[in-house]
């Protein structure tokens, strides 16, 4: 098979891929509304002068927007969303005062890792049961248009195909190629990647703004767009490997040396490999790896993850343009055992990687696996790499097999040998490229996909409960956000069993830990007739909690004390 055969070959599996992940990109959401207050879906007993969303992590608002409608779709003017004094998980944006009614309030802003994430949620002011239903207005989130998220799902992916080149390449030419009639076509392949991975990070900078604001195309070129986009995160780490490209265009500048001489000067070496680092970490430092638990292991791990990513893979692809093109004249038997070596070693280091990957974004359950889609696009992957090392297994197999020609031999004896290690290589090297790059487009989707620790973590506590009989049954309705260990604030309806507002006399509550070892008090204070609430129950510890309300009403010129328990898991 020859070169130019397989390079069309690896088109297929390439173009799949990649309208695969733009297809999926704008689909999933990253940071993760925990609480308001006025909370969700509840009630407030009068117009507050501003609304606050707290989030799971950091949120970017340069694209975002608080808007607030009633439920006859008439959009109230409110200010522009802001974060908290000191505090990059909470928004804030100040309301006019709000007659009595239920409003839908839609938001939109930008995860931690650069992707947008929005949704609504219902408030009702003044006195009236809590809202049902979070959708009554006309008009939800803006969505991204189809084009500019297959354009960004095509730049990401374009993202590590560059780096595979450009640092595989480059590890390929020191090692395996330098001074051979390799080197000619390893360095082509190298500035490929530069190029490839130049035009894809600008092209993710100027679409992330469209993406992120669920706007047109037609965003992508104003420079007011993008220079909000380089506020975020995600323009920033876009401005570092940018100044990192221009050194490494330097550096490329050197390359003829290479051809030259046995091995690169120090400072050249050096110098690549702080610039090899420090592209590779983008991706992570812009994405999943800097968010969450763990980030001073989360980031290194990562960027060695893509580091070594890219030897094999982008090795793999140089060594099938320049070798199987009649490369290293006649020392291709040395070639391949050299890159085979590096090979295994850069499996070995993908996979311990990627099992802390895995854990940190999936964790060990089961269900994270099998009911996510981020788990379910690992397991993909998972696949796709086993069969991609047991086709690097049978090559190292076929490249140790042939011995090497004794110095006396005959050059035709030579090229016999490396004849016949190219003839066993063709179709497992070939099905390593198409699955690599395979790879490269599923860990680009992944890049995107919400990891599923954050995806299956429970969201507040919301509970009801049946209590009393006779003139004395109501249902207490009950809401603890975020449910968590740490501050919370808990909200407490009283109803008739036919759901109407029951005014009473006073309650109390606590929560009190199954094994009675915590009892925490909540503190409750009056907010309306049938509603009672406090913002400062403290809860140290997590594991299942009860819930026992007390509440006092008066029927027929007496006072009834009517309790009601409700289970509540604490996370």
């Amino acid at each position: 098979m020859r070169a130019g055969r397989l390079a069309r070959l690896c088109v297929v599996p390439a173009l799949a891929g990649i309208i695969l992940v733009a297809n999926a990109a704008p689909a999933w959401a990253h940071a993760v509304l925990n609480s308001t207050d006025p909370p969700k879906d509840g009630v407030a007993a009068e117009s507050p002068p501003e609304l606050s969303l707290t989030y799971s992590e950091n949120v970017e608002i340069s694209f975002g927007a608080v808007r607030v409608y009633t439920c006859a779709g008439s959009r109230i003017t409110a200010g522009s969303p802001r974060h908290a004094p000191g505090n990059g998980h909470t928004v804030v944006v100040s309301v006019p005062k709000l007659a009595p009614g239920i409003y839908l309030i839609v938001w939109h802003v930008i995860s931690a890792d650069s992707h947008p994430v929005g949704g609504t949620y219902s408030l009702r002011i003044g006195p009236g049961p809590p809202p049902t239903a979070s959708g009554c207005a006309t008009e939800t989130t803006a969505k991204s248009s189809v084009t500019v998220g297959a354009l960004f799902g095509v730049a990401r992916a374009g993202v590590f195909i560059g780096l595979a080149l450009l640092i595989g390449g480059a590890v390929f030419l020191l090692l395996i190629a330098g001074g051979t009639s390799a080197a000619r076509a390893t360095r082509r392949s190298i500035w490929i990647g530069w190029i490839v991975l130049a035009v894809s990070t600008v092209a993710a900078l100027m679409l992330q703004g469209p993406y992120a604001a669920g706007s047109g195309l037609g965003d992508a070129a104003k420079w007011s767009v993008v220079h909000d986009v380089l506020q975020t995160r995600f323009g920033h780490v876009t401005e570092v490997r940018l100044l990192l490209l221009v050194g490494a265009l330097v550096l490329l500048a050197f390359l003829g040396l290479l051809d030259r001489r046995r091995g690169a000067p120090i400072w050249w070496m050096v110098t690549a490999a702080v610039v090899a680092i420090g592209l590779a970490g983008t991706p992570g430092y812009a994405g999943h790896a800097a968010t969450g638990d763990f980030t001073i292991f989360a980031v290194p791990l990562d960027t060695i993850h893509v580091l070594a990513m890219s030897v094999w893979l982008g090795g793999l692809v140089v060594l099938v343009l320049a070798a199987f093109g009649g490369g290293f004249s006649g020392g291709l038997r040395r070639a391949l055992t050299t890159f085979s070596r590096i090979a295994f070693w850069c499996v070995v280091v993908l996979v311990l990687t990627g099992v802390f990957a895995s854990w940190r974004e999936v964790g060990f359950v089961f269900r994270g696996y099998t009911s996510t889609t981020y788990g379910h696009l690992l397991l993909i992957k998972l696949g796709v790499v086993v069969v991609l090392v047991g086709l690097a297994a049978a090559s190292r197999s076929i490249v140790r097999k042939h011995r090497t020609a004794p110095l006396e031999a005959p050059d035709t004896a030579i090229a016999a040998i490396d004849e016949r290690t190219v003839a066993g290589l063709r179709r497992p090297v070939a099905g390593e490229v198409v699955f690599g790059l395979a790879v490269l487009a599923i860990t680009a989707m992944l890049v995107n996909a919400q990891p599923a620790r954050s995806e299956l973590a429970p969201k507040l506590f919301s509970g009801t409960v049946s209590a009393g009989t006779g003139a004395s049954a109501m249902t207490i309705n009950v809401t603890i956000d975020p449910a968590r260990v740490g501050l919370n604030t808990i909200h407490v309806y009283t109803l008739t069993p036919k759901g109407e507002d029951l005014s009473i006399r006073d309650m109390s509550a606590k929560l009190v830990s199954t094994d009675r070892s915590t009892t925490v008090p909540a503190n409750l204070v009056r907010a309306g007739p049938n509603h009672f609430l406090t913002n400062g129950a403290t809860i140290p510890i997590a594991g299942k909690y009860q819930m026992l309300v007390q509440v006092l009403q008066v029927l027929d010129g007496r006072l009834v004390d009517t309790p009601g328990v409700l289970n509540v898991p604490i996370r």
